[in-house]
């Protein structure tokens, strides 16, 4: 008889077969092989480009107040796919105009998709102040669920660490490096009756990782994060 996991995605029961449960389970190892690949790097680097293209927008970006606004802003520049309304964005920013052109982020799991011969990729575009403490909001517990069911599917991470005037570091990592996972925590309280919810990231974690990049993955806390998430 089939395993059947019951992914709640956008409020509706989705059924998941053993097949879909096994490749979730296996998202641990899929995501150590695409670390150590030269697949990784290139998505690193183009990422990097994408920063150093608009080093001086991402730092005025910084300045805003609202951590919403600001996030959104900085993901744009760096992984928006409409380049007219990025241009509008830099316009905005540099004139110092108190108001910026309306736009909204899609409600995916990441900001940046990328295909490889060998993987499909989502990468979530962070932006950490340095000088602040927060803890950002993470990731739907269902949007990642549904995108680990594919046997091709690697979630990862792209930090950006800014501190008054200069970009810190940039870091590419997985959502299962060892220290993000042990930094993240799962909000109950935030889910609908037919959702698991969502997660968060405490920040000094997201600091350390900026500060002493490490690509560290230990399967046996992974497979046990997902398989706690699952049973929520």
């Amino acid at each position: 008889m089939p395993v059947v996991l019951e992914l709640r995605a956008k409020g509706a029961d989705v059924p998941v077969d053993d097949v879909a449960l096994a490749n979730i389970l296996a998202a641990p190892s899929r995501a150590i092989h695409f670390a150590a690949s030269r697949d990784a790097t290139t998505l690193k680097s183009e990422l990097d480009t994408k920063v150093a293209k608009y080093r001086n927008e991402i730092l005025l970006a910084a300045l805003i107040e609202n951590v919403n606004v600001r996030g959104r802003v900085i993901e744009y520049l760096i992984a928006g796919d409409d380049e007219g309304l990025r241009q509008r964005l830099i316009a905005a920013l540099k004139s110092g105009r108190s108001g910026l052109p309306p736009f909204k982020t899609d409600n995916t799991l990441g900001d940046y998709q990328r295909h490889f011969d060998a993987f499909d990729t989502e990468t979530d575009v962070k932006t950490k102040i340095m000088i602040l403490n927060s803890n950002p909001k993470a990731y739907n517990l269902d949007k990642m669920l549904d995108f680990l069911a594919s046997d091709r599917s690697v979630f990862m991470f792209y930090f950006v660490g800014v501190d008054p005037g200069r970009i810190v570091n940039t870091v590419l990592v997985s959502m299962f490096q060892k220290d993000l996972l042990g930094a993240t925590i799962l909000l109950r309280h935030w889910a609908g009756r037919n959702s698991r919810g969502v997660s968060q990231f405490e920040g000094g974690a997201i600091n350390g990782l900026i500060e002493r990049p490490s690509a560290e993955i230990v399967k046996s806390e992974a497979k046990e994060f997902l398989e706690r998430v699952i049973a929520l």
